[in-house]
């Protein structure tokens, strides 16, 4: 991760991946599974798509559907899963908040375009009444560099440590770098996916799972 963002794969002329039409069937973890404290994704291709360098940017539009467009037109989409997965975490009668896990979310993104990310962020809504600005209140992590900054910070914040976050980014740098913390971390290339989602938990409880038989060989 170096100081700027790594423009990727797509060209200009870019098409949606399958992620972004395909049904989306968000499953709720199984009873009893291990569930993180604080679930964080990338922004540019993990929650939405076209990444902002290939956008013409703000100021955005808003139309009456909740569609928010750039100066050319071309609307910011953001995957279905995405958007399912955080209203499962912040649903008050959840797993995730019912458990008494109490989860948060965050968004950590390495994009030179910070300015266009929050103004998109507090257009972009999860329901009617709820932005992704709101969502994650101040949990929002974006400049250059490599993550490994952002999620000091949200382990500051947040007050969550490291063994207990699970994050998406469509970039391994960012996957191999943000995992070296600790962090259950899970690469999404073509945006977030309800496979990704399935595969977040499930890898998540396994760490938790090898994690408290270490701890009890330790203590014997």
């Amino acid at each position: 991760g170096g100081g700027t963002k790594t423009k990727t794969r797509r060209p200009r002329t870019f098409s949606f991946s399958p992620a972004m039409d395909e049904p989306c069937f968000i499953k709720p973890p199984p009873e009893g599974a291990a569930l993180p404290r604080l679930v964080c994704y990338d922004l540019d291709d993990t929650v939405w798509f076209p990444e902002l360098y290939m956008m013409c940017g703000a100021p955005w539009s808003k139309d009456e559907l909740g569609r928010v467009t750039d100066t050319r037109g071309t609307e910011l989409r953001v995957y279905p899963a995405a958007s399912e997965s955080i209203r499962m975490i912040l649903d008050p009668d959840g797993p995730f908040q019912s458990s008494g896990v109490g989860a948060k979310v965050a968004f950590a993104s390495r994009t030179n375009r910070g300015k266009w990310a929050m103004e998109a962020l507090n257009l972009l809504r999860l329901d009617e009444g709820t932005s992704l600005r709101e969502a994650v209140g101040d949990l929002v992590e974006i400049f250059p560099g490599t993550k490994r900054k952002h999620f000091e910070s949200l382990r500051s914040k947040s007050g969550v440590p490291y063994s207990q976050m699970l994050f998406f980014d469509n970039e391994r740098i960012n996957v191999e770098e943000v995992g070296q913390l600790g962090v259950t971390s899970i690469y999404c290339p073509g945006g977030m996916s309800q496979g990704a989602w399935e595969k977040g938990l499930e890898i998540y409880a396994r760490n938790a799972r090898q994690r408290s038989a270490a701890a009890s060989i330790l203590s014997v």
